[in-house]
């Protein structure tokens, strides 16, 4: 959002500006080969390889915290207090989409936040994402969905064989609302399917 509004913002170096630096596929450049007098010449890959400009790019997500994106930004405290300051009126109406919750699989102090939860067997749940997917692509009029993986660390889950070891069985095992199913593993079958 700062790079495509354009913010910048003070902190205690100075001012920032946005950027891309760091970006792989924006700040990067490919060896492409040699001038006719032996010199490298290198392209930047976003000129090599089509991809969307980060500007155009239409974001959506789930949480199990209700609060706006705004809001957990601020509880984040992550941001630079002036970045913060400047984005919050362009975040405060961003809400997340309700989330799969199974408290066996994170921390046990993410509970107070989990007011924004789906409820339903771990089948109805995948297939809510499934449809939220495909809300948020037709009503954006989108070619493409990425699903980014971004929640907390989940711990262990086991692989089993007859319970995820194929995706025969791994949907059997979403069908029998079995407990060792993450709820990573719900988006990522979601996002396949």
């Amino acid at each position: 959002i700062a790079n495509r509004e354009g913010i910048s913002w003070r902190n205690k170096l100075g001012i920032q500006e946005p950027n891309y630096f760091g970006s792989i596929t924006q700040a990067s450049t490919i060896r492409l080969g040699l001038t006719p007098d032996g010199q490298d010449v290198y392209v930047p890959m976003k000129d090599i390889v089509p991809m969307v400009d980060p500007n155009d790019l239409v974001i959506d997500g789930w949480d199990i915290s209700s609060l706006n994106l705004a809001e957990s930004m601020e509880r984040a405290e992550v941001l630079e207090y002036d970045l913060q300051r400047q984005l919050y009126p362009l975040m405060a109406s961003m809400r997340p989409r309700p989330s799969i919750y199974f408290p066996d699989f994170i921390a046990a102090n993410q509970g107070d936040r989990a007011d924004n939860v789906l409820t339903g067997s771990k089948m109805e749940q995948m297939e809510q994402i499934r449809a939220d997917i495909r809300d948020f692509k037709s009503s954006n009029d989108l070619d493409k969905v990425i699903v980014l993986w971004t929640a907390n660390t989940e711990r262990f889950s086991a692989v089993e064989e007859g319970l995820n070891d194929t995706s025969e069985t791994l949907l059997a095992a979403i069908g029998r609302g079995e407990e060792e199913i993450a709820p990573s593993t719900l988006f990522a079958v979601a996002s396949i399917l």
